[in-house]
C-alpha cells in the first residue's frame, strides 16, 4: 500500500489528554526534501549513509516501565542487525522497534515528573527534537502537571501493549514545498494500535490508540519525521 500521504505547511496538533490527538511532526521534512535534491530537476532520493559514523546511543529512562524495558531490549538487537547489513528485513525489524519505543515512552504519563519530561524524543529527527519537544509540552503533555497533582500517578496512561499492523519500506510521502509544489520523499511508513494499563478513569475510551508513522534514514540511520492520525 502506497500511502502517499499530503502534509502541507509544517505544524504539530496535539488533541487533549483525553481526546484522540493528530500529530503531525513535519517541521524537517521539507528542509529535507531540498537537502536530498542537487537541484530542482534532480530526482529526491534518500542521501547515502555515512559509514564512519558512531553508533547511536540509545537511553532506557531509570524509570521505564516493565514493558519499556522488554521492547528497549528489541530495539538493541534491532540496532545491532541493521547497522551489520541493511537488509529489507533488518530495516523492517529496526523501524518497528522504534516506533513500538516511541509509542511506549511517548503515551506513557505513569512514569513522568513533569510536563516537560516528554517521552520519546531520541527517536524524533535530530534537527526536529526542538520544536517537538516545545510543541508537545504545549499541547498533549500541557496538562499533565494539573494530573499528577491531582490525581495517583500510576492510575494515569501507561501503554502495555504496541502492535505493529502494517510496514511499506518503499513508501513515498507528498510534502507542500515552495509556491504550493508539492514534492516527494521517500520514507518507511508503519501503521500501529497500542493498549493502556487499565486506569478506571471515565475518559479512559477517548485515548488514542492508533497512528502511522513515517520514518526517513539520516546519515545511515532511522528517524521519525512525522505522525499522522488514522
Amino acid at each position: 500500500m502506497n500511502m502517499r500521504k499530503i502534509i502541507k505547511q509544517p505544524f504539530i496538533i496535539f488533541g487533549s489528554i483525553f481526546f484522540v490527538s493528530t500529530m503531525v511532526l513535519t517541521g524537517m521534512l521539507i528542509h529535507q526534501v531540498k537537502e536530498m535534491a542537487g537541484g530542482p530537476n534532480e530526482s529526491l532520493k534518500p542521501s547515502t549513509p555515512v559509514v564512519e559514523n558512531e553508533k547511536r546511543e540509545y537511553h532506557l529512562s531509570k524509570t521505564a516501565t516493565g514493558y519499556q524495558k522488554e521492547i528497549f531490549d528489541e530495539l538493541l538487537e534491532a540496532q545491532k542487525d541493521y547497522q551489520n547489513s541493511q537488509t529489507e528485513q533488518t530495516t523492517q525489524a529496526y523501524a518497528t522497534a522504534i516506533v513500538k519505543n516511541f509509542i511506549a515512552d511517548f503515551y506513557t504519563w505513569t512514569n513522568k515528573v513533569n510536563h516537560s519530561d516528554v517521552g520519546g524524543v531520541q527517536f524524533i529527527d535530530k534537527e526536529m527534537r526542538s520544536a517537538f519537544k516545545k510543541q508537545a509540552i504545549d499541547g498533549y503533555y500541557e496538562t499533565l502537571d494539573y494530573y499528577l497533582e491531582n490525581e495517583d500517578a500510576s492510575s494515569l496512561m501507561s501503554v502495555n501493549k504496541v502492535q505493529i499492523t502494517n510496514v511499506n519500506l518503499n513508501d513515498v510521502i507528498e510534502v507542500e514545498g515552495d509556491e504550493d509544489e508539492m514534492e516527494q520523499l521517500d520514507c518507511i511508513s508503519l501503521q500501529a494500535n497500542w493498549s493502556y494499563e487499565p486506569m478506571g478513569l471515565a475518559e479512559e475510551t477517548s485515548l488514542q490508540t492508533t497512528a502511522t508513522f513515517i520514518l526517513t534514514k539520516v546519515d545511515g540511520d532511522l528517524f521519525i519525521n512525522a505522525i499522522l492520525s488514522e
